[in-house]
Parts: C-alpha cells; sequence; structure tokens
C-alpha cells in the first residue's frame, strides 16, 4: 500500500474506536486547537508520581517508523547479540548517565519537587545511549518521519530520499493497553507502567517534541505488535522532512547531547559505579568477583574516576535559561483533568443535575485512563484492517496471577475534557 492509503486506514481505524463525543468534527478540531503540544499530569500509582503524558484524545495507538524491517525487532542493547558483561558495560554508562540527571537544576528543583516522573532509560535512549527501550510515539506523522528520512550517523542528523525512487518503509503499530502483547493485561496497573511507559515531557527537549514513549523489552524478547509495509516517494520524504524543519524540530541539539556522547565512549569507570550498577542491574548467574573479572577484559575499573558532570558554570546557564524562556514555555503546556464520581443524572432535575457528586480529584490516574481504553476495547476489539501481526520470537503473553473474579463495577465518572494548565510562576521558577 501507499503512504496515504496507509493514514486512510489509520484514521479510519480510530475513528472506530473513538468515544461519540471526540467524533463530532468541532470537539475534534477545538481538541487539537487548545491541547497541541501540551502533556496531562496524571498519577501513575506510585506515590505522588506523575507522568507528563502528550495530549492527545483517546490513545488508540503508539507508532514505530523503520526504513525497514529488522529480524527480530530487538532494542540497541540486545543487537549484535552481547556478551552479558557487554550489556553490564553498558549499563555502568546508563548509571553514569543517571548521576548526570540528578544533579541537573531542573530535575533536582523543579521535576522532584512536583513529583514528576524522570524516565532515565527512556531519556538514555533519545541521546544515543544503548538501552533495552524502543522509541515510540503518539503522533503518526513524527513515525512516518523516522520511516520516511534517514539518519546520516556520520553528521548526526536526518536527511531525506532525494532519488526519484519509490522505496519501501514499516510502520508498527501499538495498542497500549495491549502492553506489547496479544491481549490486554488483567492487571490494571500494567497499563502505561510496564513494558510500554510514557516518556512524555522531560527536562530535555527531545522526548517531549517527539510525543514519546518508549516499549521496555526483555532480552530474548521482541515486537509484539501490528506492522505495515507501505511505499512512499521521494516527494513524501521531502515532505516530511520539510514538516518538522530538517528534522531540527525532533532532532534536538542540546546541552545533554554532548555529556552523552562523552559517556558513550568511556571505557574506564570507578569501583562505586560498579557496584552501584551490579547492585540495581545484577546479572542472574554472576558474583560481583566473577562479572569484575569479565567487564575487566573489555574496560578498566579505577578506585578514583571523577563523573561526567554539569560544571557551576554550565549549571547557573541551564537555571538562567530555565527563569527566562524555557521554564515559563514548559510549564505552560503542562495541563491536568479534574474529575469526580457520581450517581447519575437526577430525572426529576429540568437542567441535567448531576446527583451524588463524591472522590473529587485534581488529577486523572493511569488506572483510570486504562478503564476508559478498556471500555473502547471492548467496543471494537478488532484487528487493524491490512495489518500483519508480528511476534517475532512466537513467545506468548506471560501467564498472570488473577487476583479478581468475575466483572468489576467502574462508577460513572465525569472529567474535563480539555483541562488546563496550573503551574504557577511560584511553582516553576528556580532561585539562584
Amino acid at each position: 500500500m501507499t503512504i496515504n492509503e496507509l493514514i486512510k486506514i489509520l484514521r479510519k481505524e480510530e475513528k472506530k474506536r473513538d468515544f461519540k463525543h471526540e467524533k463530532t468534527p468541532a470537539n475534534s478540531k477545538l481538541f487539537k486547537d487548545r491541547c497541541g503540544g501540551t502533556f496531562e499530569a496524571v498519577v501513575t500509582g506510585n506515590g505522588q508520581e506523575k507522568c507528563l503524558i502528550p495530549q492527545v484524545g483517546s490513545l488508540h495507538f503508539l507508532y514505530r517508523g523503520q526504513n525497514q524491517e529488522f529480524v527480530p525487532c530487538v532494542p540497541s542493547l540486545y543487537r549484535g547479540n552481547p556478551s552479558d558483561a557487554e550489556i553490564f558495560i553498558e549499563k555502568m554508562r546508563l548509571v553514569v548517565f543517571q548521576r548526570l540527571l540528578n544533579m541537573h537544576p531542573v530535575i533536582k528543583i523543579f521535576f522532584n519537587k512536583h513529583h514528576f516522573k524522570v524516565d532515565v532509560e527512556g531519556l538514555a535512549q533519545h541521546y544515543g545511549l544503548k538501552t533495552s527501550v524502543l522509541d515510540l510515539t503518539s503522533n503518526l506523522n513524527i513515525a512516518l518521519f523516522f520511516a520516511t528520512c534517514w539518519y546520516d550517523h556520520d553528521n548526526d542528523e536526518y536527511k531525506y530520499y532525494d532519488d526519484d525512487i519509490t522505496h519501501e518503509a514499516i510502520l508498527y503499530v501499538f495498542m497500549p493497553l495491549l502492553d506489547n502483547e496479544p491481549s490486554p493485561s488483567m492487571d490494571e496497573a500494567n497499563y502505561l507502567n510496564h513494558n510500554i511507559k510514557p516518556i512524555g515531557l522531560q527536562a530535555f527537549p527531545r522526548p517531549g517534541v517527539q510525543e514519546g514513549y518508549g516499549l521496555h523489552i526483555p532480552k530474548n524478547e521482541s515486537i509484539k505488535s501490528y506492522m505495515y509495509r507501505f511505499t512512499f516517494t521521494s516527494e513524501d520524504s521531502k515532505m516530511y522532512y520539510d514538516m518538522f524543519k530538517k528534522g531540527e524540530m525532533l532532532w534536538v541539539k542540546d546541552a545533554l547531547v554532548d555529556k552523552t556522547k562523552q559517556i558513550v565512549k568511556m571505557n574506564v569507570f570507578s569501583y562505586n559505579v560498579f557496584t552501584e550498577t551490579f547492585r540495581l542491574f545484577r546479572p542472574k548467574g554472576y558474583s560481583a568477583t566473577k562479572m569484575k573479572k569479565e567487564v575487566s577484559d573489555i574496560i578498566s575499573l579505577k578506585t578514583k574516576v571523577d563523573d561526567i558532570v554539569f560544571n557551576d558554570e554550565e549549571q547557573m546557564a541551564i537555571v538562567n535559561e530555565w527563569n527566562t524562556t524555557i521554564g515559563p514555555e514548559m510549564t505552560s503546556k503542562i495541563y491536568r483533568k479534574s474529575w469526580f464520581e457520581h450517581d447519575g443524572v437526577d430525572d426529576n432535575s429540568s437542567d441535567g443535575t448531576i446527583k451524588g457528586i463524591r472522590n473529587r480529584q485534581e488529577y486523572r490516574t493511569l488506572k483510570k485512563i486504562s478503564q476508559e481504553q478498556l471500555i473502547e476495547f471492548i467496543g471494537c476489539p478488532d484487528p487493524l484492517e491490512g495489518a500483519e501481526w508480528k511476534n517475532y520470537t512466537n513467545k506468548p503473553r506471560p501467564l498472570e496471577k488473577i487476583t479478581q473474579n468475575g466483572w468489576q463495577e467502574v462508577p460513572a465518572m465525569m472529567e474535563e475534557f480539555f483541562g488546563k494548565p496550573y503551574l504557577t510562576k511560584e511553582d516553576w521558577y528556580i532561585k539562584n
């Protein structure tokens, strides 16, 4: 199929799954005009933690565009059949990266203050470290950019196909409710909190502008999703290249890029980093002594190795830029949607008065959203038209322990359709 035929099919599949209030042209346009490029603060279920999810209405699909199909499709950490020691070294780089993030002023002060989730591995993937994550996006056009434009490794930039040839590309389509499995999980806590997790808005721009999600895939596993093969022309490639300003809108180069490149090139680590990595990511069947010996054949371990950091001057520049430009711009895009439970409309009321209002909440939760998504799935469990189902490792869903019998009663609820920004200057301003 052509790229235009693919888009037409996916738009039709989205409409089949929309709630009625989302199907009207007026509501659809209003949502796009008011909420495009914004993010909703959603409670994850882990205490006060909130993830900042791209606002797209109902999240029917997530996408991954590729220039070609790789069999199996696995994250960068597992490509080329790496040894356990090589995987562990990449985990050490991830620990160094996490230490770098921990000292970033915006994360240390703003994100932590508001309990916004920092997706360390998702960020690491976006900035070039080898991880167990595959990038996904909730924006079809963004996925099609990555499918129709190619990455020039030597110059660290994207280019379009300028050859007057028709090319074939791949688009993977995921249903978030399925969580990279053939059917929905029986555990509501898995929704956007297990294999598929939102990266969304972070202190650094790439994941936000890419409306990013991360698919976490364990070793010896792979993608389980729908897949389309489609053709595109060099004109199509140029159109998406221009749509995202030569890719610069998506492939943002900021202060984290050079720091990450330093981490990627590291071949000397401290024993302290090794110890922390072993505590966090202990490989099965390895003692610390055995792993230390194996990694020492590849890299060096020393007592004292300075971490890669933002120095005092860089931190001051970050704070100044945040307070003057990035802070007010970013926080104006962070929304929340209040909601409440109720007992329905009062039959004796002439104006549709809601009765029995209770349990008012300022933020939606992943659990609440998962219940809405399950209702949509029950309403339309159909496979995607014209798509192939891909399960490269032919593994079924892992067995789950069922903790609930029978149907679950979900109370009637009402929520804000658009939500609104809520952070004041006092909430985001960083005092020097």
